[in-house]
Formats: structure tokens, sequence, C-alpha cells
């Protein structure tokens, strides 16, 4: 197969078919305007790789859930048993195939990727912006996750950019160079051929090869010699549109009815379309002249020349005669799995208000919506609102088809629909629907008041459910309180104690526990009526943020606890608050429970976002311990999450972890940290800029620049009564012992002891200890740094725990010490070096050296042996899991996970799983 001019693109796809024949997959979109040869191409990809399945997106199709999705994996869905139970049930689901729960975008898609990669078959999607929502995200997050399959994935794309296919590499298909067009003509047009026309033919088609070989066969014979002026202007772009019209309508009356049901029909399914005809009282043989003249192609199915002729066809008939063969196809839609399709037509046949057809608009709606076709869903209750002639029906189902659009990740189509409702009609629990919705969708849009009047909303929104739906006023002040986690005194419109002042109310019929002087970690209070986790949590969080520690203490552990013990949905679904109470109390346990529950429910149902953020969390959380490594496998999942879900680099920047590389403290940090604290304040991100502060307190703190990180600790507590920020406390009470403000350190030390008193735990107990023990004067601080270091001996926290030996090493080397010094700082540049935290491995060794000798400053091997995703598979593997286990664990499939094994065993010098697992690299 030739393609005149197209030698370049032809290259680049010969080289990654290739690749794919010796085991390497690759995706490309090839992107460009309408003819301008992006078919052609992907036609010649078919010729070179014949079992390469194809799939053409069509616009009257975008609004059917995973239509186009299911259309292409049908050869393969026969082998779907092989698919692991929860990949299997969501595909099934989504191609309507059988009933269940909605299932998860991104759980359909793995399935779609492991079903591809198990055949070893490339894709082309022709027309890739005209297959339904969920479709091109679900083949896009495939194209993402695409590695050592043998897969290639080629989508045709009209227009520069579409932003499901973010993050995918792209082509621009352009026009054929003067030359090349030029040939392509001669290798048209039968007689005589004016080369100076020609060129003037391809200079006025931008070397569309559509346009090209139109006006080849349109252009008389005196046009084309040069004997006869060209026409001007020359009928392309739009007047192509416009030609192809004129050749339509010059068809017999009974064909151009016949072009119009295949262009209504989505499918182009001859059998439908006979019966159509049929009904329009027509023949099938009518379609003949436009076979004839090269508009449509008959066969298994009905497809058209090029769109353009769709187009024509459907837009140039007149609406009378689209309503009447859209009834005609709705007629002889019967098939129950085609209601959806039959409904549609109903509704375009439909000249005003139609009940029936809106009330079976809502009905297949909430069909779309369970197979997790949202996008759909708020298409067909658009519609429905469109047909009804009830003003409160409209706005119930526009505010529905807000929610849905929320759901298919269209915040700014959920704000404009919204806008369309009339609030007056929607009674208060569709009001408060409304406002959380609109919250939720704003923030989405990243608009920096939107973030901080969210929590406004949210608790607006629970005063409208008041007690006509106080499940849902309950759900509504947790997001609030969720959202002003993030915000913290960015907040506008509300502030943290007038949401706690609401939440105590919404639990005022449980009893408010007496303060305890001396609380101690444990289970449920069994006495009393059992509180459901999220009146726990509000409960939590009103004490905490409208009495303090004191009065919260036992409110936060009965919440952490509860958590813990909680239904997964829950435990996933309020994960923030949860880990936020346990970061109150210094409680490892229970927070590294709910973060492993939370990842392992995010996973089994295969909902991406949520455990991009339960990752997040688990991230921030080992840099919290100081298990530095840890934080960085977690990171690296996080950018394999969002690489996958279409994260933009501009996006992924939200996303660094500040403390993370504090603690690494390599060059351009504190400079980099610094810029981010007004960029964070501006998008309103309240919590980020704590956090960026924090994380520069601690690299003053690593290089003894004590005043410097005074001053960032500053902004962070408020002394007098220990805060959301209680755990920098310990950090504040050395640095202003260090910079010689013992007033300041003594008041800091106070508030610890407050906190840590309501707290209990081991982890909190030590910090307490290592900070008496900088308090203590003379020998008296020793037994203080020894129970610091036996107490957070006891943790996960083993950055607090080095600090402790080296705060013990450097009080006993100013003692003279020497040997006993040596020994405790040792223990330090073992726990620092082992973690490469760098904001102190400097301050130890500085420490060592002036005891004398020489300081060890090993160089790693084996450091950066493996890539971050063959960490994450190495791991897994010496755990036990299978290829397939592996692959739905890493949103992988097997043959990518067999590739990294191989290398994981050629770097480690390994040669089986056994040898694996007896390694010590990761």
């Amino acid at each position: 197969m030739r393609l005149v001019g197209r030698e370049s693109e032809c290259a680049t796809l010969d080289a990654l078919l290739a690749a794919a024949r010796r085991g390497r997959s690759a995706s490309l979109v090839l992107r460009g305007e309408a003819g301008v040869g992006k078919t052609a191409l992907l036609s010649y990809a078919r010729s070179v790789a014949p079992e390469t399945l194809s799939l053409s997106g069509i616009e009257s199709e975008a609004t059917f859930p995973f239509a186009a999705l299911h259309r292409l994996l049908v050869p393969l869905l026969p082998q779907r048993d092989r698919l692991p139970a929860g990949q299997r049930a969501a595909l099934e689901v989504a191609c309507g195939l059988t009933d269940g729960p909605p299932p998860d975008l991104y759980l359909v898609s793995l399935a779609a990727l492991t079903l591809l990669a198990g055949s070893r078959r490339s894709c082309v999607i022709d027309d890739a912006q005209w297959l339904d929502q969920e479709s091109l995200r679900s083949l896009a997050f495939v194209a993402r996750r695409l590695h050592a399959e043998g897969v290639v994935l080629l989508f045709g794309l009209r227009g520069d950019d579409h932003p499901d296919l973010t993050g995918i590499r792209a082509l621009d298909v352009l026009g054929l160079a003067r030359e090349a067009g030029v040939a392509l003509l001669g290798e048209l047009v039968d007689g005589p051929l004016d080369r100076s026309v020609a060129a003037s033919i391809v200079d006025a088609t931008r070397g569309n090869p559509l346009a090209l070989t139109d006006l080849g066969r349109e252009l008389t014979a005196g046009e084309l010699s040069g004997g006869t002026p060209l026409p001007d202007p020359m009928p392309i772009g739009s007047r192509l549109e416009a030609t192809y019209l004129a050749r339509v309508n010059g068809l017999p009356p009974a064909t151009r009815t016949w072009l119009l049901s295949a262009a209504a029909e989505p499918a182009g399914d001859p059998v439908r379309l006979a019966a159509a005809a049929a009904a329009l009282g027509i023949s099938p043989d009518d379609a003949g002249p436009a076979e004839s003249a090269r508009l449509v192609l008959v066969g298994r199915s009905v497809s058209f020349r090029h769109p353009l002729v769709r187009s024509a066809v459907y837009n140039g008939a007149s609406a009378t005669e689209r309503r009447r063969v859209h009834l005609a196809l709705a007629e002889v839609t019967t098939d129950p799995q085609d209601a959806d399709q039959r409904a549609w037509h109903h509704a375009a046949a439909a000249i005003g208000p139609d009940e029936v057809t809106a009330a079976e608009l809502a009905r297949v709606a909430d069909r779309a919506g369970a197979r997790g076709g949202h996008a759909a869903r708020a298409s067909f209750l658009v519609r429905a609102a469109e047909l009804t002639g009830s003003p409160v029906a409209r706005a119930g189902w526009l505010l529905a088809a807000a929610g849905a659009a929320l759901q298919a990740g269209s915040p700014v189509r959920t704000l404009a629909l919204l806008d369309t409702a009339d609030d007056a009609l929607l009674g208060p629990v569709g009001r408060g629907e409304a406002l959380l919705i609109r919250a939720v969708a704003a923030v989405s849009t990243g608009d920096p008041e939107a973030t901080r009047r969210a929590s406004a909303m949210c608790l607006a929104a629970a005063e409208c459910f008041g007690t006509d739906a106080p499940d849902r006023a309950r759900a509504a002040m947790l997001q609030a309180a969720e959202h002003s986690i993030s915000v913290e005194s960015s907040l506008h419109g509300t502030t943290q104690r007038e949401i706690a002042l609401a939440a105590r109310v919404a639990v005022a019929p449980s009893p408010r526990p007496e303060p305890q002087p001396s609380p101690q970690p444990g289970p449920l209070n069994s006495a009393g009526p059992a509180l459901e986790p999220a009146d726990l949590l509000l409960a939590a969080y009103a004490n905490f943020f409208d009495g303090g520690y004191p009065e919260a203490g036992p409110h936060l552990r009965r919440a952490a606890e509860a958590m813990a013990g909680a239904d997964d949905a829950d435990v996933l679904r309020h994960v923030v608050l949860g880990v936020t109470f346990c970061n109150l109390t210094w409680d490892d346990a229970n927070r590294q429970t709910i973060l492993r529950r939370a990842e392992a429910h995010a996973r089994a149902t295969g909902a991406l976002q949520m455990l991009d953020l339960v990752v997040f969390l688990a991230a921030m959380t080992e840099t919290a311990y100081g298990r530095l490594a840890e934080a960085d496998r977690y990171e690296a999942t996080g950018r394999r999450i969002r690489e996958s879900i279409g994260v933009t680099t501009h996006q992924e920047q939200i996303w660094r972890h500040p403390e993370l590389l504090a603690w690494r403290a390599g060059d351009g940090v504190h400079e980099a940290l610094e810029q981010v604290v007004p960029a964070a304040e501006a998008i309103g991100l309240g919590a980020m800029v704590s956090i960026m502060r924090q994380s520069l307190a601690l690299i003053a703190v690593g290089r003894g620049d004590y005043a410097a990180g005074l001053v960032q600790l500053g902004h962070l507590v408020e002394l007098g009564t220990p805060g959301l920020y209680a755990r920098v406390l310990p950090d504040l009470v050395e640095c202003a012992l260090r910079a010689g403000d013992r007033r300041i350190a003594k008041l800091a030390y106070g508030d610890l002891a407050v906190a840590v008193r309501h707290s209990g735990t081991p982890w909190a107990k030590g910090l307490l200890a290592r900070s008496r023990a900088l308090l203590a004067a003379g020998e008296s601080a020793e037994p203080h740094y020894r129970e610091a270091v036996d107490l957070l001996s006891e943790t996960l926290a083993v950055g607090d725990l080095a600090r402790a030996h080296l705060l013990y090493g450097e009080w006993l080397r100013r003692r003279r010490r020497r040997g006993d010094a040596r020994e405790q700082l040792s223990a330090a540049l073992r726990i620092f070096e082992a973690e490469r935290a760098e904001a102190f491995l400097g301050r130890v060794r500085r420490e060592l050296a002036a005891l004398g000798g020489s300081v060890r400053n090993p160089v790693r091997e084996n450091e950066t042996d493996l890539t971050p995703q063959e960490a994450a598979v190495a791991r897994l593997a010496r755990a036990g899991g299978t290829n397939a286990e592996i692959a739905a664990h890493l949103y992988l499939s097997a043959s990518t996970v067999d590739y990294h094994l191989r290398k994981i065993y050629r770097k480690l010098g390994v040669r089986s799983r056994r040898q694996l697992r007896e390694s010590s690299h990761d």
C-alpha cells in the first residue's frame, strides 16, 4: 500500500509496529484537520499488521457509555474469563453484559489493558474525538500504561489536541508538500494536467489529500488543463462539505432518505437500516446510487466515505425529515439491550414537550449511570429536561445531570447545568445538593476563591438538608470539615471554629465526655449508644477546633479507632480526617491501618483518583516517620497513577512533597520551597503553605540555623494552646533554646506536654522526653535522653529516633564523653545514611569529625540500580505476588511485569524469585 508523500509518517508507523513484533508497546496520536490523511495512515498500519483491531468514532454514538470500547473489544470478550474477578465484573457491567454496581472507569480500563496485552493485538482508533467519553478515557489510560505487551495503540484525532489524550505522544499530520500533492493529482486525473494549475490547487487546499482527491474528480478537463479558470474560491473545508451536499441532493429522493437513515443510525447496522427503510416505505436497494457515487460503503456495516459526508447528509436534511427518520429507527430498535438508542431516537423525533419520552430518557439515564456512564447519564437527563413540561421535573433532572457531569469529570459543564436549574423549584434538600455539587465542581476548575469558599458552601448545604435529610447534613458537614483541613486559615465565608460549632450541634445527642488528665489509647468506650464513624469524626473535629486537646483527646482517639475498624468504603471516603486525627495524637498504629485499608479498597475498586490521594497521604506519613525510602516508593507510585490518568506536568507540581524534599535538602531545595509559599497562598491551599514552612524549618534545624527555623515555626503555632501543628512543637523547643530564647522554648514545651498528655502514645512521649532533655540543667538531662531513645525505638518514627541520638550525642560531646558520644552519633549516622536524609547528615558528620578521626562518607552502592517502577515490582515479587497480581496492583499488564522482572534479575545478579527474595536491594 503506497501513500504518496507520506514516507516519513509511514516510516514512523513501521518502526512502532516492528518494535511491537519484538515485544515493545507504543501509543501515538495522529492529529490534523479533516481529510488530511489520518484515516489513510491508519489504514496503512492495518495493512502492515492485519490482526489489528479497528474502531471509528461515530458522532451520533458519543452519548452511549462504553459503546466504542465494547465494539473494539468484541473479538476479545470470549477471553474475559481469564481476567481477575474485579476486572471481569467491571468490564461486563460497562459493556451491558450483566448487572452490578457502577464500575469504576479505571477498573474497566485495566480490564481492557489485560485483554489487549493477552491478545498482543494492536488497535487503530479513528475519529477519536467522537468516541464516547468513557471509552476515550479508558483507551487513553491503556495507552499510557502500555510498555512490554507488543501492542500499539494509534488514535486518529481531528483537531490540534484533546484533553483526554494528554500525555500520549502525538504526530501532527500536515498537508502534502507541493511536489507530493502534484504527484497525487497526476495519479487521479485521466486527462491532461497543467503543472502550474496542479500547483495552484495544492496550494489552495494546503495539500489536503481528501480535497485534492475530490477536486481531481470534480474539476473539468478544461480547468485541469489550464484552458478554463479554476473556481474561486476553491471548494475546500466547509465548501467541501457543501460539495458533498450538492452531490447528495442530486440523488433520487428515496436514496436521500436511505442516506439520512444511515447517518442517524450510529452503529451502521444493515439489518436495522433495512427495517427502518421498510418503515419509511423505501427499499434497501435504494442505497445503490449512493454506493455508485462513492458516498458510502455497504458491507457487514454501513460506513461513510468520510465524516464530512455523514455531516453533510444529516445537517443538510430538514428538521421534519430528520424527525421522520429517527421515529422509524426508534420503532425498529426493539432489543432491550439497545434501550438507550431507542430512547435517543424518540427524543430526536420529538417536536415539543413529550412526557413519555422524557420519562424513558430518565430511565435510560439511570441505566447508563449504573454502567458507569456518567457523561451519558448527564446527556440523557438534559434531553429529558428539555422534553418535559413540568418545571419541577426539569429542575430536578438538571440537578441530577449536574451531579452526573461532576462524576464524569466535567466541572465546567456541571456549573453550566447548575446555572440553568431553578433553585426555587428544588426544595431545601435539592438546594443543599446543588450547593454541594457546585462547591466540588468549582474547586475542580482550579478557581482559588472557590477553594477558599468551598467549606462555607458545604456548611450552607448542611443547613439546607437540616432535619429533612440528617444523613446528608452530616455528610455535608464532613465535607466542610475535610476541605477545611486543606485550606486552613485561607478559608473564606466561615472558619474552622464555626464548622466545629455546627458539627457540635449535629452530634449534640451524644454526651460530651469529661476531659481526662491522663488518657491511654484503647478500644472504644462501650458505655452509651454506639456511634457511627461519621458522628465520631464530627465529634472529634468539633471538640478539637472548639476546645483543643483537653476536650478533644478522647474524641480524637475514639475517631481514629473507629476509622481503623470501619467499613472499607468509609475508611476510603474519610481517609483525610482519619489520618489528620492520628497526626494530632501521634498515633502511628491506627494511621498505618487506615492508610493500608484505604489503599487496598481503592485498588480493589479501581478508584485511581482516591488512590492517588491515599498514596500522597502515605508519602507524607512516611516522611513524618523519617522513613524516606518508603516515602520515595509512595511518591513514585503517585507519579505513575497521575501519569495514567493524564495529569499534566504543570498540575504535577501541586503534588510534590515539600517535607520529603527538605529531608533530602539538595542544592536549590530551600529556594524552591520558598518560591512555592506565595504560589500555594495564591491558590488558597493553606495546608500546603504550612507544610512548606515546616519544611523550611526542618532544613534550618538541620543546618543549625535556629533563628531562621524559629521564624518559620512561629507562623504555625500560637503559644498557650497546642493546635493543628502540635507536631512541630519539639522543633520549636530546639530552635528557641538554641537561638537563646528560653522563654519561648518553655512555652512550647508546656503546649507539647498538654498535647502529649492527651495522646499517650510512645511516639508522643518520646518527643516530650527529648524536649525535656533539651531544657534540663546539667546531668539531669541524660535520663530524659535515654528515655527518648527507648520510647522512640518502639515506634515507626526512625527520623525522630535518629534526631534523639543526634541531640544526645551532641550533649555527650560537650561533656567530653567521647566514646559515648561517638556511639550515639554513629547510631544517628546509620539511620540518616540509610534513609539518605541529607538535611542532617552534614550536622552529624561535623559532630563526629569534632571527636577526631576520619568520618566515613560511603558511596552507597546499588542506590539507583532499580527504577521506581522496578523497585515496586521487586517488592511485590519478594512478597510472593504472581505476575498477574503484581500487574493488577500496579495497573500494568502481566507482560510489562515480566519485562521488569527480567531487568531486575539482570541488575541484581539473580536468576529466580527465590534469589530475589534473598537479595537485599530494592
